[in-house]
C-alpha cells in the first residue's frame, strides 16, 4: 500500500509539474507576441475635438488635423502627463494643393487647401500602458483612405520616432487652444 501511495504522489506531482509548464510557456508567447499595433479605426473619430493642425514639409508634404477623444482633450487641456489610460489621439492627413478659386479672389497664389488624402491618411496612438507596455504604453496605428491598416514593416517605424519626445509620453502634437 506504501508503494502505491508513493507512485500515485509521484505521478499527480509529474501532471501537475507538465500542467504548470504548459500554461506557464502559454503565458509567456502570449506577452512575446504582445501587439504593439492597433487594427481598428476607432469609431466616431470624426466627431473628436481639434488638438492643433500642422502643415508638414518634407517628405510628408501635407496638411494635417490633430484630433483627440475625450479623455485625451481632458488631459491636454489640464495639462496632465503621462496622458491617462484610454486616452486616443488620431491625426488625419491630406495632400495640401493650391486653391485657384481662392487665389483668383486674393488676385495671388497665397491659399491651399486639402486635397486627396495622403498615404498614411488615418493614424491613432492608444493609450494602454499594460497592452502597449513595450512601446511606451501606447499602440500605434496607420490607415488609408479606404481604412486598410498599413502594414507591419511601415509601423515599427512609429515608437522609434517617438521615442525622441518621451519626456511629452510621446506625443508630438501640443494642444492649441
Amino acid at each position: 500500500m506504501n508503494r502505491l501511495t508513493v507512485l500515485l504522489v509521484a505521478f499527480a506531482t509529474l501532471v501537475g509539474g507538465v500542467a504548470f509548464l504548459a500554461t506557464t510557456s502559454r503565458h509567456a508567447r502570449a506577452q512575446e507576441a504582445a501587439p504593439i499595433f492597433v487594427t481598428e479605426i476607432p469609431p466616431g473619430y470624426r466627431d473628436w475635438k481639434v488638438v492643433s493642425v500642422a502643415h508638414e514639409e518634407g517628405d510628408l508634404q501635407d496638411i494635417r488635423a490633430v484630433l483627440g477623444n475625450d479623455v485625451a482633450i481632458n488631459a491636454y487641456r489640464g495639462g496632465k502627463l503621462p496622458f491617462p489610460e484610454g486616452a486616443i489621439i488620431g491625426r488625419i492627413a491630406w495632400s495640401h494643393v493650391p486653391s485657384e478659386e481662392n487665389n483668383k479672389t486674393f488676385g495671388r497664389a497665397q491659399s491651399f487647401v486639402a486635397g486627396a488624402p495622403t498615404e498614411f491618411y488615418l493614424q491613432f496612438m492608444v493609450k494602454d500602458a499594460k497592452k502597449y507596455a513595450a512601446t511606451g504604453g501606447w499602440g500605434y496605428s496607420s490607415f488609408d483612405k479606404d481604412g486598410t491598416p498599413s502594414p507591419e514593416s511601415a509601423m515599427q517605424t512609429c515608437f522609434p520616432c517617438h521615442q525622441a519626445v518621451s519626456d511629452r509620453d510621446f506625443i508630438f502634437t501640443h494642444y492649441s487652444p
